[in-house]
C-alpha cells in the first residue's frame, strides 16, 4: 500500500507499507529527498493516529469585513460608471492573494494528518478527501505489524533457551500482538506451569503446578 500528497511549495511525502518495514520519503519542490528512512516493524507498535484541525475563525471574519471595507468605494463605481479602475483590479488581486494564501495555511498549519509511531513522526496536509485513506493507511500499517511479529516471533520452542522466549512472549504482549490467554498458552508451553501464581496450603507457598 502506497500513500502519497503532493504539497504546493512544500514538496511530496511518499509512504509504503513493504514487507518487512515501513518507508517514508519527503521531497522538495524540487525533487531531491529531504528525508528517506525505512523503519523495520519490529519497531513500529504502538502505532497512534490524530486529526488536528484549528481555523481561526475571528481571523478569517476580520479579513473578509477588510476586504468588504476595501471594496466598498471600487465596487460602487464600478456599478456606478460600469468602468473598472486601477482600485477594482487592486482590490480582486489583494483578494486572489488572500484566497491563495488561506488555501496554503489550510493545508499546511490549520489541517494536518499526524501519524505516531513508536520511534517516528509523520505530519501531513489534512485533506478532507484523503481522510478515508488515511485512516486505511493507519489501520492496514497496525495490521501488518501485528501480522508480521505474530508470524516471525509468535512461535516457541520448548527444547530452546526458556527466558528468552518468555522474554519475547512479554514482548508481544506488552505490543497486543498476542492476546492474554495466547501469551499464557506459550508461556505454559515453555515451562510447563499452568502460571507463575503461587499456591499456599497449611500456610506454605507452593509452586504452582506443572502440566504434563
Amino acid at each position: 500500500m502506497i500513500f502519497t500528497q503532493k504539497q504546493l511549495f512544500q514538496g511530496s511525502t511518499v509512504i509504503a507499507l513493504r514487507a518487512e518495514s515501513l518507508y517514508v520519503c519527503k521531497r522538495n519542490p524540487q525533487g531531491v529527498a529531504t528525508l528517506e528512512t525505512e523503519v523495520p516493524y519490529e519497531e513500529i507498535l504502538p502505532v497512534k493516529s490524530g486529526e488536528h484541525r484549528h481555523i481561526p475563525t475571528s481571523q478569517l471574519l476580520f479579513t473578509g469585513l477588510l476586504l468588504a471595507l476595501l471594496g466598498y468605494g471600487p465596487w460602487r463605481e464600478w456599478l456606478a460608471t460600469g468602468t473598472a479602475s486601477a482600485a477594482f483590479y487592486g482590490w480582486w488581486a489583494v483578494l486572489v492573494l488572500n484566497l491563495l494564501a488561506s488555501w496554503l495555511r489550510f493545508e499546511q498549519q490549520w489541517c494536518t494528518f499526524r501519524l505516531q509511531t513508536a520511534h517516528m513522526v509523520v505530519t501531513l496536509a489534512g485533506r478532507p478527501w484523503q481522510r478515508k485513506q488515511f485512516r486505511t493507511l493507519v489501520a492496514e500499517l497496525e495490521r501488518r505489524t501485528k501480522t508480521y511479529l505474530r508470524g516471525e516471533y509468535g512461535q516457541v520452542n520448548p527444547l530452546g533457551f526458556i527466558e528468552p522466549q518468555l522474554r519475547r512472549v512479554a514482548w508481544l504482549r506488552d505490543l497486543e500482538v498476542l492476546t492474554a490467554p495466547e501469551a499464557r498458552a506459550l508461556s505454559t508451553r515453555l515451562t510447563g506451569r499452568w502460571g507463575a501464581d503461587t499456591l499456599k496450603s497449611m500456610g506454605q507457598e507452593l509452586e504452582s503446578p506443572y502440566l504434563n
